[in-house]
């Protein structure tokens, strides 16, 4: 689906940009087009919707969803009593009669985006955290649990900020009272609560102060700015009271999570496969070193190294040593000895390494005073 002309047509429906329309309709595309990736040293390109994590990717959905609903809406020959979408999750009243139409009219919006359908069973239907009940022609509402739910919540005796325990109960009770729709299902929901915040080791007095209040909660406090900070007990709660004279609210980023311990959501490239390298290869006759970097990987650059020094080019230093003294370049050692992908951190890191040798072949750039300090240390 081309996302481009429908998303310029809603343009002019809104304000105009700082930019020329067609300008941003160009990068646009770029963006949405521009969807390759790389998996066990090949390159793919994704046919269709847009690239996961990429910022523009919400925007576009929303906008494709928009324009779904409202054209099969539109066309279908019923006006339904009830359609709420959030994202891609939607509840809707249709007859019963007319449920299989009404699904299969969808689908036919668009052939790469197709919906799934749940009926009501015995008057309920769940729609995001909410069981929806249909009771003598209205609709009643409470919080809804899957089968699958543990009631295992951020435990109090866990290594957290007390702020992110104390949010727990807060917003735990906050959804009780905006989704419960009558007094009895909202007692219930906070005896529910109170049973699973005492299993996750929560004490009472911790429960009564941290449970969201409608009046009370609104807040005077007018934070300038936020700062982050990992989480350390004790250092940081100090840290967040010294700030909050100065309207500087504190932000507590826990560093030990299980996420962080056990998960690993992208396969780590081998060493020679990583971009942004500095390097070192050996003379195997002599002590005689190369240290160098490139924004590429290690591999494609010593191709070219030993491209050069096939061809006897002088402007290449590898070469140039081969050619005066017959020596074998020992290209199975070379080895990588840092990465960094930025630019003049990689030729500062040549220049350091490069000066911790005793006959390098390279030339660099000079090393910063400071460096050259800590390198006159070192040595």
């Amino acid at each position: 689906m081309n996302f481009v002309p429908l998303i310029k047509k809603r343009s002019k429906e809104s304000y105009q940009p700082p930019l020329p329309t067609d300008d941003l309709m160009d990068l646009l595309h770029l963006c949405l087009t521009s969807t390759y990736f790389q998996y066990n040293r090949k390159h793919y390109k994704q046919l269709h919707g847009t690239a996961m994590g990429s910022p523009v990717s919400v925007v576009v959905a929303e906008i494709v969803m928009q324009n779904i609903e409202e054209q099969a809406l539109a066309t279908y020959s019923e006006t339904l009593p009830l359609w709420l979408r959030y994202v891609d999750d939607t509840i809707t009243a249709v007859h019963e009669s007319k449920i299989d139409e009404f699904h299969e009219h969808l689908n036919e919006q668009n052939t790469n985006i197709q919906f799934t359908k749940e009926i009501e069973e015995n008057g309920k239907i769940p729609f995001l955290d909410c069981l929806v009940t249909r009771e003598n022609n209205t609709l009643r509402t409470t919080v809804y649990r899957k089968p699958t739910h543990t009631d295992r919540l951020l435990d109090q005796t866990s290594y957290n900020p007390t702020s992110h325990e104390a949010t727990t109960v807060r917003t735990l009770t906050r959804r009780a009272q905006i989704v419960c729709d009558s007094d009895d299902s909202l007692t219930d929901e906070i005896k529910h609560l109170n049973t699973v915040f005492i299993k996750n080791n929560y004490n009472t007095d911790f429960i009564e102060r941290n449970t969201y209040n409608r009046p009370n909660d609104s807040s005077n406090n007018s934070y300038t700015t936020t700062a982050t900070i990992p989480y350390v007990r004790g250092t940081s709660e100090t840290i967040a009271r010294i700030l909050r004279p100065y309207n500087i609210r504190v932000a507590h980023k826990p560093i030990f999570t299980l996420r962080r311990l056990l998960t690993r959501v992208k396969g780590k490239d081998k060493p020679e496969d990583r971009p942004g390298a500095v390097y070192k290869i050996h003379c195997s006759d002599c002590q005689a070193t190369y240290i160098g970097e490139t924004g590429r990987n290690l591999t494609t650059r010593l191709t070219e190294h030993k491209r050069a020094t096939k061809k006897g080019d002088l402007n290449n230093n590898i070469a140039e040593h081969h050619l005066k003294t017959n020596h074998a370049i020992d290209w199975d050692s070379a080895t990588c000895l840092t990465y960094s992908t930025d630019y003049y951190q990689r030729i500062t890191l040549e220049s350091w390494f490069t000066n911790l040798e005793q006959t390098a072949l390279n030339r660099c750039q000079p090393l910063p005073a400071p460096y050259k300090r800590l390198l006159n240390r070192k040595q």
